[in-house]
């Protein structure tokens, strides 16, 4: 049997929301900053190619695509909602993107502002030689299995 491997990489995911001093005139409270990045700021633009983050629909042009680093968005609201992330891959083969669904939430007035981190582990099971150099280049650990189907 032939040997095979997984590389595992870790992503961090998290935005920042705090209340404005004065409301705007449509009616925003807060500002907020989400985010997408690697662990300890590690380079992930070795493998990511593009990160999506498709805002609320009442936001002018929700879709919002970032092709290089800072991966992320700041803007004014007055609510939190579901923000669906798609990270896209320089990959040739699958899996291409992965997608999470970030809940944006909101400081209540009286508490400190929000400042969010949430940690995802991705594993890429048996990757092309291209695609494991650049995750092993952001960082990636790598890991080799014995035999296996």
């Amino acid at each position: 049997m032939e040997n095979q491997c997984t590389v595992q990489v870790k992503l961090e995911l998290g935005h920042r929301a705090q209340l404005r001093k004065k409301v705007t005139t449509e009616g925003f409270t807060h500002d907020w900053m989400v985010f997408v990045r690697g662990p300890e700021m590690g380079d992930i633009q070795h493998f990511v190619d593009k990160v999506v983050f498709r805002l609320h629909e009442s936001f002018p042009k929700p879709k919002r695509v970032c092709k290089d680093p800072p991966y992320k968005v700041e803007e004014s609201g007055y609510a939190g909602f579901l923000m669906p992330i798609e990270v896209y891959f320089k990959n040739k083969e699958e899996p291409k993107k992965v997608c999470f669904n970030y809940d944006l939430f909101l400081n209540l007035e009286g508490n400190p502002p929000v400042n969010h981190l949430r940690c995802e582990k991705l594993t890429f099971n048996n990757p092309t030689h291209e695609f494991r150099r650049k995750l092993l280049r952001a960082g990636g650990e790598w890991r080799r299995r014995e035999g296996g189907l």
